[in-house]
Parts: C-alpha cells; sequence; structure tokens
C-alpha cells in the first residue's frame, strides 16, 4: 500500500525541485550567452546544435544502453518519439533559427512567454492542476519582467523578416511546452527520458548536418571554439540542464516548474555581462527584479523570506 507524502516529504520534494529548476535556469543561461558568444565569432547557428547533440548524445548514450536500446530506455519507442519531436533537435533548430531573421530581444520575450502561458493553461485544463493564488500571481509578475527585458529590443528596428522569426520561437516554444506537459502526464524518468530525446536527435542532426556542410566546413571550424561549445551547449546545457528541469517538473509539477524556463532572459543579462560584455539597461534590471519577485512568489519562497518581518 502506497505511503502518504508528509509534510516533511513534500517540502524536501519541492526543495530538490527548486535546486533542479535554479541548475536548469542557470545551465541554460550560460548556455544562452555562450552561443551568442559564438556566434559572434563566426560560428553558424547549426554549428552549435552540431556540437551541441554529439557531445550530448556521447553523454547519454551509456544511459540508454545501461536501460535497453531495444525498449528505448523502458520508455517505448512512441513516447520516444514523440518526446524526441517536440523536446529534441527540431525544437533546438526552431529555437536557435529564429535568431537568424529576429534580434534577441523578441526571443527573450516570445519564447518564455509563450511556454509560461500554454503550459499553465495545459496543466489547469489537461493535468487537472490546482492553481492557486501564488501561481498565478507569480506567472503574472514574471510575463511583466520578460517584457520589460526585451522592451527596447522590441520597439528597435528589427528588418523585414523579423516575423518569420517570431514564428519560429513561438512554434518552438509550443513545441517546449507540450514537452513540459507529456513528460508531466507520463511520468516518465528524467535521466530516462532525456537520455532518448538527446541521442535520438544526435542520430537525426549529425549525419544532416555533414550532408548539409560538407567535410570542408567542419575541418574549417576553430577546433577551441568548438570545444569550449561542445562542453557548454552539449555537456551543460544539452544534457545536465535537460536532466535537472525534467527531475523539476517530476517534483513540482508544470505550473510551478515551468517558471525556471522563463528567467533564463533574465539570468542571461548577467551572465552575459563577463561573457559577452553586454551590460543590460534600467528596463532590463526593472525586469530582471520582476522576473526574480515573480518566481519566488510562484514556488512559496517569498512566504518564508517575510515571515521573519511578520507577527
Amino acid at each position: 500500500m502506497e505511503q502518504t507524502p508528509t509534510v516533511a516529504d513534500r517540502a524536501r520534494r519541492d526543495r530538490l525541485g527548486f535546486l533542479s529548476g535554479l541548475f536548469m535556469a542557470l545551465g541554460a543561461s550560460l548556455g544562452f550567452a555562450s552561443a551568442r558568444a559564438g556566434i559572434l565569432g563566426g560560428l553558424l547557428p547549426i554549428d552549435l546544435i552540431f556540437v551541441r547533440f554529439m557531445v550530448a548524445g556521447a553523454i547519454m548514450l551509456p544511459v540508454v544502453l545501461r536501460f535497453g536500446v531495444i525498449g528505448f530506455a523502458g520508455i517505448g519507442w512512441k513516447r520516444s518519439l514523440v518526446l524526441t519531436a517536440v523536446g529534441g533537435a527540431p525544437f533546438a533548430i526552431l529555437q536557435t533559427s529564429g535568431y537568424g531573421f529576429a534580434p534577441l530581444a523578441h526571443g527573450a520575450v516570445i519564447a518564455p512567454a509563450t511556454v509560461t502561458i500554454i503550459s499553465t493553461i495545459g496543466a489547469a485544463l489537461f493535468l487537472r492542476e490546482r492553481l492557486g493564488r501564488n501561481h498565478l500571481s507569480g506567472a503574472t509578475i514574471v510575463l511583466g519582467g520578460i517584457v520589460l527585458i526585451g522592451w527596447d529590443g522590441l520597439h528597435a528596428a528589427s528588418g523585414p523578416q523579423a516575423w518569420l522569426g517570431d514564428l519560429l520561437f513561438f512554434a518552438s516554444s509550443v513545441l517546449w511546452a507540450c514537452f513540459t506537459l507529456l513528460l508531466r502526464h507520463w511520468r516518465v524518468p528524467a535521466l530516462r527520458a532525456t537520455a532518448v530525446v538527446i541521442v535520438l536527435s544526435c542520430l537525426l542532426t549529425t549525419p544532416a548536418y555533414l550532408l548539409w556542410v560538407g567535410l570542408p566546413h567542419v575541418r574549417a571550424l576553430p577546433v577551441g571554439a568548438m570545444i569550449f561549445q561542445g562542453l557548454v551547449q552539449g555537456g551543460l546545457q544539452g544534457a545536465f540542464t535537460m536532466v535537472a528541469y525534467s527531475q523539476a517538473v517530476a517534483l513540482l509539477g508544470v505550473s510551478r516548474a515551468v517558471l525556471f524556463p522563463a528567467i533564463v532572459p533574465a539570468l542571461s543579462v548577467l551572465v552575459g555581462i563577463p561573457i559577452v560584455g553586454e551590460f543590460p539597461g534600467l528596463l532590463q534590471i526593472a525586469g530582471l527584479g520582476l522576473v526574480t519577485l515573480g518566481l519566488l512568489t510562484t514556488v512559496g519562497a517569498l512566504h518564508y523570506l517575510l515571515r521573519p518581518f511578520g507577527r
């Protein structure tokens, strides 16, 4: 007979989920900043996708081998293919390609806002997750902070094809929201799901990339820059942050875990200072503060921080 979780058990799960979400957000922010630095240094978006899944695939292949290749690590081929379609290579390609048409600020606003809204609504309608006052107020605050972070970029001249980049950002965010909801609905183990998605994405992107760019292009790539991007994009962001995010979804539920991807633009602003040399403006700093406040409100941490000042 399954025991009912105690208050201490739920608090422990919340702490682990909160730490997993923070690790995911920090890792993704580092990956985002390093990708911007790589593109500014002459690398193509498809180079980053190639090295991301090559390194992440090498890291996660032993996991798939350990839990069984034939059964797709116990997840099953149907669910594995669906998860890969919404959270693997197609998502990464759409998101990265968007920056070829639209400014970075557009992605910083459209992507997390879309994921937050769709995932929160989906969690309430399809997963029957109860959305409390903290969830709704925190999500509203986060969305307001996201808009402030990208306000200047949204109003700046963005070129005649910016709408195409915006559509790519929106499409990639819809896929990621579906990935989030399916992880929770199917309750698949975080490590196995991540391993299967990454290995299948590697098998999909590697031959396509080599056929598209050719071996001369690969030989001309700067070795040092590709190694660095491989460690950050593939190891940190591609493998470990994916596991951390899947774990956060399992422990916190969709409606709370989905706020962690929403803070990635805010953290990227800070991380980008030493890596890219871009300093945030006053609106971005205000947006960073709002996003942080919204996250603390959503996960309930604000209550504990303010309790010493209460009665």
